[in-house]
């Protein structure tokens, strides 16, 4: 049976999703947008075979659509995805989960209520590297975790001028746009987090949000994490460098087909070549396989969720 998929918010990231269905097989058959004309644009882009909704509960009442990707801002993330749940329609939901934690309970809610599933758009769980770093840490490759560093961050001063840098729609700055996806991976390769601190600054004027932070976390089983991110870098990182009694692994996104690993005693790195990946297509051909019933979810409510708490504590 062919899947049909919606996306609400035509904005720049539903483009990924839109390829990301496209390489997986699934037809969009179903858009909205609250400008009407970006819709229309996208849907060019697309092939123009989407039929295009006024608001996201016409579309979701339309019966075109099995399944949903929500990406407007994280404020408009709770009603949409409750009522698509409530609908029994699946749902994709972008990161940040919801802006509040609130908010992130309340879908976690519906999605418990619910006979459709949920997912949480932490597309770097699904990355061939980060599955990579996960294998190698479970199978005992630097022995014990003692440090977790990950580093997001580069010239975005544009920033300023867009939503992400409102605290009423985002929820935060960089903390919740970028290390969101940083605290899910250190949940995902180190374990849950027990504790959490940060710092953080503003440099752009007129934003009410940070603009770079550094985030400080322990897991249950005492590894360190240091998460760090900006958008008024000006030279760009991203990486993820973990440490352990017995070795240390690597990976730099900017070298995306190559983890890195050095064993205690060793002077020379291993190579191991990985598939570079954007993670989207990834991302769906799991979620489609646990619709299917031919899985388990690679994210689920909870993960979406804990993120949020875990910043949110912060502020």
């Amino acid at each position: 049976m062919t899947i049909r998929a919606g996306i609400i918010g035509t904005g720049g990231i539903a483009r990924a999703h839109a390829e990301g269905y496209r390489k997986n097989g699934v037809e969009i058959t179903a858009l909205m947008d609250a400008y009407p004309q970006a819709a229309e644009s996208f849907n060019q882009s697309i092939g123009g075979k989407a039929r295009i909704f006024p608001d996201y509960r016409s579309l979701l009442d339309s019966g075109l659509v099995d399944l949903v990707s929500i990406c407007t801002p994280p404020a408009f993330h709770e009603e949409p995805a409750v009522l698509a749940l409530q609908r029994n329609i699946h749902v994709l939901l972008e990161k940040p989960m919801a802006q509040s934690v609130q908010a992130a309970r309340n879908i976690e809610a519906a999605s418990q209520a619910s006979p459709a599933l949920l997912t949480i758009g932490f597309r770097h769980r699904c990355l061939p590297a980060v599955q990579k770093l996960r294998s190698l840490i479970q199978e005992g490759a630097i022995g014990q975790l003692v440090f977790f560093q990950n580093i997001f961050c580069g010239p975005a001063f544009d920033m300023k001028d867009k939503w992400f840098s409102k605290k009423a729609i985002a929820g935060g700055g960089t903390m919740m746009d970028t290390s969101v996806h940083s605290v899910d991976l250190f949940r995902f390769l180190a374990g849950e987090v027990s504790e959490q601190k940060a710092v953080a600054a503003t440099h752009l004027e007129g934003i009410d949000v940070e603009d770079a932070s550094i985030m400080t976390v322990k897991a249950e089983n005492g590894c360190l994490g240091a998460l760090t991110a900006a958008w008024v870098a000006g030279d760009g990182q991203a990486f993820i460098d973990i440490t352990g009694t017995g070795g240390r692994v690597r990976y730099d996104y900017y070298n995306a087909g190559q983890v890195k690993l050095r064993k205690l005693g060793e002077k020379e790195w291993q190579t191991f070549e990985v598939q570079p990946s954007d993670g989207f297509a990834e991302e769906i051909a799991i979620f489609l396989k646990a619709i299917a019933g031919q899985g388990d979810l690679l994210c689920t409510a909870y993960d979406g969720r804990r993120a949020i708490e875990i910043i949110q504590a912060n502020y």
